[in-house]
């Protein structure tokens, strides 16, 4: 992999920015540029700020975009504030209509990092019970908020003045997922709560993070950001594993969460996850691999890697126009809602709506999306079934 001394570092830089370990001074070689760039696709340069911060300042002043380390560091810190101020604002709401509602991924995990600022958030996620989307519609509307996309499984609203974005979810993950679906729609049962506010244990929320995470490396890739919630958790959360194991093993993700974590204890070789066992310990080969399907996507995949993954999912040997255009029932399901499941002989008709958007919106996307089917080589695919192999996935 090239660059590699670069990565290492960074991945070092990382570990300091949310331990208490000082970092190492960088070499006088090390290619800023890149691992600026990096940190930029992974959206982790506020992170990345307090690693760099720990250094000498004679070490820092010779760093390049110091100033943008900074503009992001301080950017996040009055996002992270505008999010608290718009979600104390939020639960009175919610609780005056009766409606439970649970705090999801960052809102949850950014608490157990040093600072709260140093956790990237694109949106603010929240599970929610007890109303239709017609009522979470005329709160958000009450609150000032404008509908920023609306699709089948979720609704995301924008505030105009400070950008926070909050995205209300009536299920914890896509419909076509039907495994880990059904095994989520259970969670409200399992969870603590003070009225209409519930909590997960830290057992399920850690549960719940790798089957996002899972769904993500299964649809394009995930980034650095989920690979350090995953190490902060490790960390700080006093979990009962046998209970974990036994839930990831009877929805299929426990060879999926032992890789994980291995690779992070590989990354990371702290002495904090010490009690990860050494069985089955990832080969370098593997490490390589994984490393690089994670860094090269950026903070959510991409769109030519989650082709990649359909391909290989469906196990074809070679791209196929065909089944681009006749999605299986899972991705339509995701694209449509769960009432295409209930109706499944209704498929050829969703095949025909769907076809017939890509026609009236053929844009610079759509380009794309074909551009990205047509550059795909057969180690492409050969590589992602070695990691999905890897991942038991």
């Amino acid at each position: 992999m090239t660059n590699q001394e670069e990565i290492n570092y960074m991945i070092h830089l990382l570990k300091c920015a949310v331990s208490d370990e000082t970092p190492q001074i960088p070499t006088a070689n090390l290619d800023w540029d890149f691992i600026f760039q990096l940190s930029l696709r992974h959206r982790i340069t506020s992170t990345f700020y307090f690693g760099i911060k720990k250094l000498p300042e004679s070490t820092v002043r010779k760093i390049p975009h110091m100033d943008a380390y900074i503009s992001s560091y301080k950017m996040n810190l009055v996002s992270d504030a505008n999010r608290a101020y718009e979600l104390e604002r939020l639960q009175p709401v919610l609780i005056q209509h009766n409606i439970d509602y649970m705090f999801l991924k960052g809102s949850v995990i950014k608490n157990y990092y040093p600072d709260t600022s140093m956790r990237y958030m694109n949106d603010m996620d929240i599970l929610f019970r007890g109303a239709d989307f017609k009522v979470i519609d005329h709160i958000f509307e009450d609150l000032g908020y404008e509908i920023l996309h609306k699709d089948a499984k979720d609704t995301a609203y924008k505030n105009p003045i400070n950008k926070v974005v909050i995205e209300m979810q009536p299920h914890l993950i896509d419909m076509g997922y039907t495994r880990w679906y059904d095994y989520l729609e259970k969670i409200w049962e399992k969870c603590t709560h003070k009225g209409n506010a519930y909590e997960m244990s830290q057992e399920d929320f850690y549960i719940y993070h790798i089957i996002h995470m899972a769904k993500h490396f299964l649809n394009g890739g995930i980034g650095l950001i989920h690979m350090i919630d995953v190490y902060i958790m490790l960390k700080n959360f006093q979990i009962d594993l046998d209970y974990v194991n036994n839930q990831l093993k009877e929805i299929g993700l426990i060879r999926f969460q032992q890789t994980i974590r291995l690779l992070i204890r590989h990354w990371f070789s702290s002495e904090d996850l010490h009690w990860i066992s050494d069985e089955n310990m990832l080969s370098s080969e593997e490490i390589k691999l994984l490393t690089k399907y994670i860094l090269r996507g950026g903070a959510f995949g991409s769109r030519k890697q989650q082709e990649i993954n359909h391909i290989v999912s469906r196990g074809d040997e070679k791209r196929s126009i065909r089944k681009k255009l006749f999605p299986n029932m899972t991705i339509m399901v995701n694209y449509y809602g769960q009432s295409l499941r209930r109706y499944p002989f209704l498929l050829p008709f969703y095949w025909i709506r769907l076809n017939i958007s890509r026609l009236l919106h053929l844009n610079k996307e759509s380009k794309t999306i074909i551009n990205n089917m047509n550059s795909i080589s057969e180690k492409d695919l050969s590589e992602t079934k070695r990691i999905m192999d890897i991942c038991g996935l």
